[in-house]
């Protein structure tokens, strides 16, 4: 089972002690007391859409025109937060055309995502140069992918360069949500096969990833808090799946190899309710609910 996980998270402990603006006064045998201070420092890199559809490809995504997310005037987009939500979704249409050299289709939605990243003043990470490269490259499939690809891991990989934390955190919600639901297009719940159990074990290790960056950044507000409700509804659901994974060292042969044995429960009912709940927040994100 190939693990496409890319997380680095980490959390730093500070302890720091207390200065007394009493100067000598300090300089005795009184016991002094100190304080913790808790400095948490997060810095995680999740697979770009298109990185993480290279990988489902290999257990059988197929190409579907009507799975994706349609083009919208951006003028329908009103609030901030819909904007973002679903820019995220068309990012993760726009890779997943490109895995399939569907180009002139991809330019469409590239001309989407070059609008809204205005909207949203982020157009740096899509500019008239790349943009113009790619359309200087449409009958290279493999350079048109290859330039895309390695954009779209910039722009996830580096997150934090937008500035607002709140933007990014919606985002990349949008394009989570999108990737999973064009994921589970492979999966049928009704037959549990291997290819099934790698895609959901490789889908559980991302979203958990996210979630946990959710939780820790997630913006103050009540706007924000349907959207985490959803999403801690489907964190359930994969925790209800108890999928772990444990590596071990062994010797073969004279020769040290690591091994990794995953257990997990995933059956009928939680796949289903895990589909329908991606379905579900995925389609709030469309009508623009959240």
């Amino acid at each position: 089972m190939k693990r496409i996980l890319l997380v680095i998270i980490p959390l730093h402990i500070l302890f720091v002690g207390c200065t007394s603006p009493r100067g000598d006064a300090d300089k005795t045998d009184q016991p002094q007391e100190d304080t913790l201070q808790y400095v948490q420092e997060l810095e995680y890199l999740l697979p770009s859409p298109a990185e993480f559809f290279s990988v489902v490809q290999e257990v059988g995504l197929e190409y579907d025109q009507q799975i994706i997310r349609p083009i919208e005037s951006i003028t329908n987009f009103q609030l901030y937060r819909n904007q973002a939500l679903n820019f995220g979704l068309y990012l993760s249409d726009f890779s997943y055309l490109l895995l399939f050299d569907k180009q002139s289709e991809a330019i469409k939605y590239l001309y989407q995502i070059q609008e809204m990243a205005m909207l949203l003043e982020i157009e740096n990470y899509f500019d008239d140069e790349f943009f113009n490269k790619l359309l200087s490259k449409l009958n290279e499939p493999d350079s048109v992918r290859a330039i895309a690809i390695e954009q779209s891991a910039a722009f996830f990989n580096r997150m934090d360069m937008v500035g607002n934390q709140d933007l990014a955190l919606l985002i990349t919600s949008g394009s989570i949500i999108e990737t999973m639901y064009i994921a589970l297009n492979v999966v049928n719940e009704k037959k549990i096969t291997d290819k099934t159990i790698t895609t959901i074990v490789d889908l559980a290790y991302i979203f958990d990833s996210f979630y946990l960056n959710f939780t820790i950044t997630q913006p103050k507000g009540d706007e924000i808090t349907p959207l985490a409700e959803d999403l801690n509804e489907l964190r359930k659901i994969f925790n209800s799946m108890a999928i772990s994974q444990v590596s071990k060292a062994i010797r073969k042969d004279g020769n040290l190899v690591l091994t990794s044995e995953i257990t997990h429960e995933v059956n009928e009912y939680n796949v289903k309710k895990m589909k329908l709940m991606v379905n579900t927040i995925r389609k709030k994100i469309v009508t623009q609910v959240y």
